[in-house]
């Protein structure tokens, strides 16, 4: 099926194919666990859910959510009564569209709401 993987690094947005297996997904955002953010079109956003723990990330925004997203991500459509992932529903322009790439950030740990020493300690 087809998706959209999001590369805020070479700030690209290309097709690319999914087999259904979730552990693609690991290898197109180079990243596990992921984390899961839904958008219009009954698409869904697939971002590295640790990404805030690097001290610098490659970060980008886009328009329908609220705070910026953190490392490559990948693009696929939602069947919500089943479950099961499609072939994304919005098209590259589409998808161009509504991102803003912002570049590499180094990430404050400190206003993440937690200590991060915690964390190494345990």
């Amino acid at each position: 099926m087809k998706a959209l993987l999001i590369n805020p690094i070479d700030k690209t947005i290309e097709e690319v194919e999914f087999d259904g297996d979730y552990k693609q997904i690991y290898k197109y955002i180079d990243a596990s666990p992921f984390g899961v953010v839904d958008i219009p079109n009954d698409d869904t956003i697939y971002i590295d859910d640790e990404g805030l723990f690097k001290d610098k990330q490659h970060f980008f925004i886009h328009k329908d959510v609220p705070t910026p997203l953190g490392g490559k991500a990948l693009v696929l459509g939602a069947d919500h009564d089943s479950g099961d992932s499609t072939s994304v529903h919005a098209t590259r322009k589409e998808l161009k569209h509504r991102i803003t790439f912002i570049g590499e950030q180094k990430v404050d740990h400190s206003k993440l709401g937690f200590t991060i020493k915690a964390w190494e300690d345990a």
